[in-house]
């Protein structure tokens, strides 16, 4: 197969290439809001701070809170009864 480009050379297409830039440029940005909790669930009224904590890895390294600070995280936690 062979391609080839072609600048629009045709009024016709300037035409079609600005009128798709406009209508794209044109599209509002939407907001988005955060999500409702779960029925039954609230948020927290403020941030809450994280407590300090101090973990133990399987391979003896330590984790600790400190370590986490300024950093977004996400912690799951999960058991089995």
């Amino acid at each position: 197969m062979h391609f080839s480009f072609r600048p629009f050379t045709s009024p016709l297409m300037w035409l079609l290439a600005l009128g798709a830039s406009l209508l794209t440029a044109a599209t509002p940005a939407r907001a988005v809001s955060p999500p409702e909790p779960p029925k039954g669930l609230s948020a927290p009224p403020q941030a809450t701070p994280m407590p300090v904590f101090e973990l133990s890895g399987i391979n003896g390294t330590k984790a600790r809170s400190t370590d986490l600070r300024d950093k977004v995280t996400v912690i799951r936690f999960w058991a089995t009864w």
